[in-house]
């Protein structure tokens, strides 16, 4: 007599769990780089919006926008160096 097939893995609780453990952590790395997307865009504006706020208060237009700008982009540089080690 021959011994039974054994049963897919995939097909049992333990094997569903890992399975769906791992759609969840695609999802969640897809998540995060695209994230990395958005913050290119939003951290040079926020960040030239903080220096026309001091230009505004200080009088010094453009040169405040310029380095919050210019900040902005250096930190949406260094995120997007994170997310992708």
């Amino acid at each position: 007599m021959t011994a039974p097939p054994s049963p897919d893995p995939a097909s049992t609780p333990e094997g569903v769990k890992k399975a769906s453990a791992r759609k969840i952590r695609k999802s969640v790395e897809n998540l995060n780089l695209a994230a990395i997307g958005s913050n290119f865009a939003t951290a040079p504006l926020v960040g030239g919006a903080m220096g026309y706020g001091v230009d505004w208060l200080a009088g010094t237009y453009p040169w405040g926008m310029i380095v919050g700008l210019f900040l902005g982009f250096i930190s949406a540089f260094l995120d997007m160096l994170r997310k992708v080690r």
